[in-house]
């Protein structure tokens, strides 16, 4: 099933992302293959955003044709979705607050080292800062508007978990194996004690974000990680015995509680933290974490779905027409 999360990811670096489409669209491909009332939606801009989310995903890689299609209705659907709380919105004429508009401003501007960076940045995808600033505005409506049509779920409770359990309990894997992702710095030969502790202190840096919710640990792996792999795997470590890892590593892992952190620990080759995602013990307390995910997913899966109902109700009244064959999703918004 295709997201239509565009509400709800950081509003900021998503309206960024369509403003350098529009320096892209002077071209061949510059004419429509949807249309949501009187708005036309080219197959540039729908192909420009298509290659940018690839290059975001891919990281270097090729991405597979089906996987690029996959991306291409995901567009689709987004631009389609805006464009009807677009104009729902001019209807029952919301506003936002100017002050919101003015954080998320201050938001975005503080990724950049100054102001004059902004500026160029701006300059250079071809969007005015009141263009962006009505961006902004703009993902702000459609976030208030869908909030209040389709709730975001509740976090799941204590006993929707427990139950979930019971129902499935009899289902998982008992054996000594786990699952998680490191960080790894290496220690040279040599290395200062003041290097080392340097190092730790790093690591107990990525955890802190982690922990607060700033960052994902994956993305820490990817970024920092001495590991080779870890740029491709994020630092996944995949079904393994801990003492296959060594006495020190087996030991600084062995009271972790599924979805902690270890403590920074060290071996002969370097400095780790590691984050404990999966313990095959048959324990209920084990699977918490992995349970309150899944019925997380699942929420948002039936959320997903609502919404895309709620759309499909607003192309009966603001149409859309799907004018390129190659353009119309499976199961498009407004579709028959």
């Amino acid at each position: 099933m295709r997201s239509f999360s565009f509400v709800g990811r950081s509003a900021a670096v998503l309206l960024l992302l369509a403003g350098l489409v529009s320096a892209q669209l002077m071209s061949s491909k510059n004419f429509d293959v949807v249309r949501v009332g009187k708005t036309g939606i080219s197959q540039g801009k729908v192909d420009s955003l298509a290659v940018m989310l690839g290059e975001q995903q891919a990281r270097g890689r090729t991405l597979p044709p089906e996987a690029v299609q996959q991306l291409r209705w995901a567009v689709i659907d987004n631009l389609v979705g805006q464009e009807l709380l677009k104009l729902e919105i001019e209807k029952q004429k919301m506003k936002v607050d100017s002050k919101k508009v003015d954080s998320l401003v201050a938001v975005f501007k503080g990724q950049f080292p100054d102001e004059n960076t902004f500026q160029a940045e701006l300059k250079r995808t071809g969007i005015t800062l009141k263009q962006f600033r009505e961006k902004i505005e703009q993902q702000l409506l459609s976030e208030s508007l869908l909030e209040k049509k389709v709730p975001y779920p509740k976090d799941p409770t204590d006993k929707e978990i427990a139950a979930y359990w019971e129902l499935n309990k009899t289902k998982v894997p008992v054996n000594d194996t786990i699952s998680g992702a490191q960080i790894m710095l290496k220690r040279k030969a040599g290395e200062s004690a003041q290097a080392l502790n340097d190092k730790k202190d790093m690591l107990k840096g990525y955890a802190a974000q982690v922990r607060a919710g700033k960052a994902s640990f994956a993305t820490l792996a990817a970024q920092y990680s001495d590991d080779p792999e870890a740029r491709q795997t994020g630092g996944v470590m995949s079904k393994f015995i801990a003492s296959s890892k060594g006495a020190d590593f087996a030991k600084a892992i062995s009271k972790l509680k599924v979805g902690e952190i270890s403590d920074v620990f060290t071996t002969k080759d370097g400095v780790y933290i590691f984050m404990l995602t999966e313990k095959n013990d048959g324990q209920f307390d084990s699977y918490k974490h992995q349970i309150d995910y899944i019925l997380r997913v699942k929420a948002e899966q039936e959320r997903q779905l609502a919404i895309k109902s709620f759309l499909d109700q607003l192309a009966k009244t603001y149409p859309v027409q799907y004018l390129n064959k190659d353009y119309t999703p499976p199961d498009a918004i407004g579709g028959k």
